[in-house]
Protein backbone atom coordinates (compact mmCIF):
# COMPACT_ATOMS: atom_id res chain seq x y z
CA UNK A 1 0.00 0.00 0.00
CA UNK A 2 1.23 3.57 -0.88
CA UNK A 3 -0.50 6.80 0.51
CA UNK A 4 0.18 8.94 -1.55
CA UNK A 5 -0.47 12.43 0.01
CA UNK A 6 1.20 12.95 3.46
CA UNK A 7 2.60 15.97 5.34
CA UNK A 8 5.08 14.04 6.84
CA UNK A 9 6.93 17.19 8.87
CA UNK A 10 3.51 17.69 10.96
CA UNK A 11 3.60 14.23 12.74
CA UNK A 12 5.61 12.64 14.97
CA UNK A 13 7.89 9.76 14.92
CA UNK A 14 5.83 7.57 16.36
CA UNK A 15 3.39 8.36 13.32
CA UNK A 16 5.97 7.66 10.78
CA UNK A 17 7.24 4.55 12.52
CA UNK A 18 3.38 3.25 12.38
CA UNK A 19 3.11 4.25 9.00
CA UNK A 20 6.27 1.99 8.30
CA UNK A 21 4.67 -1.01 9.71
CA UNK A 22 2.19 -0.91 7.04
CA UNK A 23 2.77 0.57 4.39
CA UNK A 24 5.21 0.45 1.14
CA UNK A 25 5.76 4.03 1.03
CA UNK A 26 4.69 7.52 1.46
CA UNK A 27 5.13 11.03 -0.37
CA UNK A 28 5.32 13.98 1.51
CA UNK A 29 4.15 17.29 -0.37
CA UNK A 30 4.96 20.64 0.07
CA UNK A 31 2.26 22.41 1.99
CA UNK A 32 1.53 26.21 4.16
CA UNK A 33 3.00 25.09 7.86
CA UNK A 34 4.07 29.02 7.66
CA UNK A 35 3.01 32.13 6.59
CA UNK A 36 5.93 32.82 3.71
CA UNK A 37 6.33 35.90 4.45
CA UNK A 38 10.28 35.97 1.78
CA UNK A 39 11.49 33.24 -0.24
CA UNK A 40 13.51 32.31 2.62
CA UNK A 41 11.04 31.21 4.78
CA UNK A 42 9.40 28.71 1.78
CA UNK A 43 12.98 27.36 1.08
CA UNK A 44 13.70 26.68 4.47
CA UNK A 45 10.22 24.65 4.50
CA UNK A 46 11.22 22.50 1.26
CA UNK A 47 14.46 21.93 2.54
CA UNK A 48 13.17 20.70 5.48
CA UNK A 49 11.90 17.94 3.54
CA UNK A 50 14.74 17.15 1.45
CA UNK A 51 17.06 16.72 4.36
CA UNK A 52 15.50 16.48 7.76
CA UNK A 53 12.30 14.05 6.49
CA UNK A 54 14.22 12.01 5.13
CA UNK A 55 16.32 11.38 8.04
CA UNK A 56 13.35 11.34 9.98
CA UNK A 57 11.76 8.80 7.97
CA UNK A 58 15.06 6.19 7.68
CA UNK A 59 15.53 6.33 10.70
CA UNK A 60 11.98 4.53 11.42
CA UNK A 61 12.33 2.74 8.20
CA UNK A 62 9.84 4.22 5.90
CA UNK A 63 9.84 4.28 2.79
CA UNK A 64 9.51 8.32 2.25
CA UNK A 65 9.26 10.15 -1.15
CA UNK A 66 8.49 14.13 -2.00
CA UNK A 67 7.12 16.55 -3.82
CA UNK A 68 8.12 20.05 -3.83
CA UNK A 69 6.14 23.13 -5.12
CA UNK A 70 4.57 26.28 -4.01
CA UNK A 71 1.06 25.31 -2.30
CA UNK A 72 -1.22 28.25 -3.09
CA UNK A 73 -2.23 29.39 0.34
CA UNK A 74 1.68 29.66 0.78
CA UNK A 75 2.94 31.98 -1.98
CA UNK A 76 6.36 33.69 -1.83
CA UNK A 77 6.90 37.13 -2.92
CA UNK A 78 9.51 36.16 -5.00
CA UNK A 79 7.59 33.31 -6.74
CA UNK A 80 9.97 33.51 -10.14
CA UNK A 81 12.97 32.87 -7.69
CA UNK A 82 10.84 29.58 -6.64
CA UNK A 83 10.15 28.34 -9.93
CA UNK A 84 13.93 27.94 -10.61
CA UNK A 85 14.55 26.59 -6.98
CA UNK A 86 12.07 23.63 -7.87
CA UNK A 87 14.18 22.95 -10.75
CA UNK A 88 17.15 22.14 -8.32
CA UNK A 89 15.22 20.81 -5.74
CA UNK A 90 13.40 17.98 -8.21
CA UNK A 91 17.14 16.76 -8.91
CA UNK A 92 17.18 15.22 -5.28
CA UNK A 93 16.88 11.20 -5.64
CA UNK A 94 13.95 11.35 -3.51
CA UNK A 95 11.95 14.06 -5.58
CA UNK A 96 9.13 12.41 -7.45
CA UNK A 97 7.01 15.27 -8.59
CA UNK A 98 5.85 18.37 -8.12
CA UNK A 99 3.20 19.76 -5.32
CA UNK A 100 1.10 20.38 -3.67
CA UNK A 101 -0.38 23.10 -5.55
CA UNK A 102 -3.28 24.30 -7.11
CA UNK A 103 -6.27 26.84 -6.57
CA UNK A 104 -7.58 27.82 -2.42
CA UNK A 105 -10.04 30.64 -3.63
CA UNK A 106 -8.59 31.04 -7.18
CA UNK A 107 -7.79 34.77 -6.86
CA UNK A 108 -5.22 36.29 -9.50
CA UNK A 109 -1.94 35.19 -7.68
CA UNK A 110 -2.77 31.99 -7.07
CA UNK A 111 -3.72 31.24 -10.41
CA UNK A 112 -0.18 32.89 -11.54
CA UNK A 113 1.58 30.22 -9.93
CA UNK A 114 -0.50 28.02 -10.58
CA UNK A 115 -0.28 27.95 -14.14
CA UNK A 116 3.72 28.83 -13.90
CA UNK A 117 3.89 25.25 -12.00
CA UNK A 118 1.64 23.09 -14.42
CA UNK A 119 4.11 24.63 -17.02
CA UNK A 120 7.09 23.88 -15.49
CA UNK A 121 5.75 19.68 -14.99
CA UNK A 122 5.06 20.12 -18.59
CA UNK A 123 8.67 21.19 -19.33
CA UNK A 124 10.18 18.78 -16.82
CA UNK A 125 7.64 15.85 -18.01
CA UNK A 126 6.76 15.40 -14.25
CA UNK A 127 3.62 14.35 -12.58
CA UNK A 128 1.96 16.94 -10.56
CA UNK A 129 -0.52 16.98 -7.28
CA UNK A 130 -3.06 19.69 -7.43
CA UNK A 131 -4.49 20.70 -3.91
CA UNK A 132 -8.02 21.56 -4.23
CA UNK A 133 -10.30 23.38 -1.01
CA UNK A 134 -12.79 22.46 1.39
CA UNK A 135 -14.83 25.16 0.53
CA UNK A 136 -16.70 25.69 -2.78
CA UNK A 137 -15.04 22.48 -4.20
CA UNK A 138 -16.69 21.83 -7.62
CA UNK A 139 -16.62 25.91 -8.71
CA UNK A 140 -12.75 25.56 -7.61
CA UNK A 141 -12.42 21.81 -9.70
CA UNK A 142 -13.63 23.18 -12.89
CA UNK A 143 -11.83 26.42 -12.78
CA UNK A 144 -8.70 24.25 -12.43
CA UNK A 145 -9.56 22.01 -15.28
CA UNK A 146 -10.56 24.94 -17.31
CA UNK A 147 -7.20 26.54 -16.78
CA UNK A 148 -5.32 22.82 -17.37
CA UNK A 149 -7.46 22.58 -20.97
CA UNK A 150 -6.80 26.02 -22.01
CA UNK A 151 -3.05 25.24 -21.51
CA UNK A 152 -3.18 22.19 -23.93
CA UNK A 153 -0.82 20.21 -21.52
CA UNK A 154 0.97 16.93 -23.47
CA UNK A 155 1.71 16.23 -19.52
CA UNK A 156 -1.71 14.38 -17.92
CA UNK A 157 0.40 13.32 -15.32
CA UNK A 158 -2.01 15.02 -13.16
CA UNK A 159 -3.72 14.38 -9.59
CA UNK A 160 -6.55 16.12 -8.61
CA UNK A 161 -6.55 16.03 -4.64
CA UNK A 162 -9.54 15.79 -1.83
CA UNK A 163 -11.76 15.08 -4.71
CA UNK A 164 -15.61 14.24 -3.90
CA UNK A 165 -18.45 12.25 -5.24
CA UNK A 166 -19.10 15.34 -7.92
CA UNK A 167 -15.90 16.31 -8.54
CA UNK A 168 -14.52 12.36 -9.01
CA UNK A 169 -16.93 12.44 -12.37
CA UNK A 170 -15.56 16.09 -13.53
CA UNK A 171 -11.99 14.65 -13.22
CA UNK A 172 -12.66 11.04 -14.43
CA UNK A 173 -14.24 12.92 -18.13
CA UNK A 174 -10.77 14.57 -18.58
CA UNK A 175 -8.89 11.44 -18.13
CA UNK A 176 -6.70 12.83 -15.12
CA UNK A 177 -5.82 11.53 -12.02
CA UNK A 178 -8.46 11.36 -8.77
CA UNK A 179 -6.75 11.39 -5.54
CA UNK A 180 -9.15 10.15 -2.90
CA UNK A 181 -8.59 11.68 0.63
CA UNK A 182 -9.68 9.70 3.66
CA UNK A 183 -9.76 12.14 6.54
CA UNK A 184 -12.36 13.47 8.48
CA UNK A 185 -13.99 16.80 6.67
CA UNK A 186 -13.02 15.11 3.76
CA UNK A 187 -13.86 11.55 2.52
CA UNK A 188 -14.43 8.62 5.51
CA UNK A 189 -13.42 5.07 4.15
CA UNK A 190 -16.83 3.83 3.46
CA UNK A 191 -17.35 7.07 1.00
CA UNK A 192 -14.14 6.07 -0.33
CA UNK A 193 -15.28 2.47 -1.22
CA UNK A 194 -18.57 3.79 -2.27
CA UNK A 195 -17.23 5.76 -5.34
CA UNK A 196 -14.35 3.28 -6.20
CA UNK A 197 -17.33 1.32 -6.20
CA UNK A 198 -19.01 3.55 -8.55
CA UNK A 199 -15.98 4.40 -10.88
CA UNK A 200 -14.22 0.75 -10.68
CA UNK A 201 -13.93 0.66 -14.69
CA UNK A 202 -11.54 4.22 -14.29
CA UNK A 203 -9.47 2.23 -11.40
CA UNK A 204 -6.79 3.34 -12.92
CA UNK A 205 -6.81 6.32 -12.42
CA UNK A 206 -7.70 6.64 -8.73
CA UNK A 207 -5.08 7.26 -5.76
CA UNK A 208 -5.82 6.59 -2.06
CA UNK A 209 -4.50 9.01 0.53
CA UNK A 210 -4.55 10.62 4.47
CA UNK A 211 -3.37 13.62 3.83
CA UNK A 212 -2.41 13.46 7.25
CA UNK A 213 -1.49 16.84 8.67
CA UNK A 214 -1.68 18.90 11.42
CA UNK A 215 -5.44 18.63 11.15
CA UNK A 216 -7.47 15.61 12.49
CA UNK A 217 -5.89 12.59 10.75
CA UNK A 218 -5.26 9.34 10.46
CA UNK A 219 -2.79 7.63 9.72
CA UNK A 220 -3.88 4.41 8.87
CA UNK A 221 -6.40 6.04 6.47
CA UNK A 222 -5.29 3.74 3.47
CA UNK A 223 -5.29 0.30 5.11
CA UNK A 224 -8.06 0.86 6.83
CA UNK A 225 -9.78 1.87 3.33
CA UNK A 226 -8.18 -1.15 1.69
CA UNK A 227 -9.86 -3.28 4.38
CA UNK A 228 -13.22 -2.08 4.06
CA UNK A 229 -12.78 -2.58 0.06
CA UNK A 230 -11.82 -6.46 0.79
CA UNK A 231 -14.97 -6.56 3.14
CA UNK A 232 -17.18 -4.75 0.36
CA UNK A 233 -15.59 -7.20 -2.18
CA UNK A 234 -13.84 -5.26 -4.70
CA UNK A 235 -12.01 -7.04 -6.89
CA UNK A 236 -8.53 -7.24 -5.93
CA UNK A 237 -7.11 -6.10 -8.91
CA UNK A 238 -9.32 -3.02 -8.35
CA UNK A 239 -7.72 -2.82 -4.91
CA UNK A 240 -4.33 -3.38 -6.23
CA UNK A 241 -4.75 -0.66 -8.02
CA UNK A 242 -6.02 2.22 -6.02
CA UNK A 243 -3.60 1.61 -3.32
CA UNK A 244 -0.42 0.39 -4.66
CA UNK A 245 -0.17 -0.05 -8.86
CA UNK A 246 -1.44 3.42 -9.36
CA UNK A 247 1.21 5.42 -7.41
CA UNK A 248 4.35 3.14 -8.38
CA UNK A 249 3.31 3.68 -11.79
CA UNK A 250 2.27 7.47 -11.98
CA UNK A 251 5.61 8.59 -9.65
CA UNK A 252 8.20 5.56 -10.72
CA UNK A 253 8.51 4.87 -7.34
CA UNK A 254 11.17 2.26 -5.95
CA UNK A 255 9.49 -0.21 -3.41
CA UNK A 256 12.22 -2.12 -1.50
Amino acid sequence: MIDTHIHSDTRGLEDLELMAMCLDGVITLAHDPYEMKSLEVWESHVEKLLKSEVDRANKVGLNLFICVGVHPRAIPPDLDEAILKIKEYITHNKVVGIGEIGLEKATKEEKNAFIKQLTLAEELNLPVVIHTPRRNKEEITKEILEEILTLNLKNKDIVIEHCNKQTTKMVIDEELYVGLTVQPGKLTPQEAVEIIKEYKDFSNKILLNSDSSSNASDVLAVPRTVLKMKLSNIDREVIYKVSHKNAVELFGLTIF
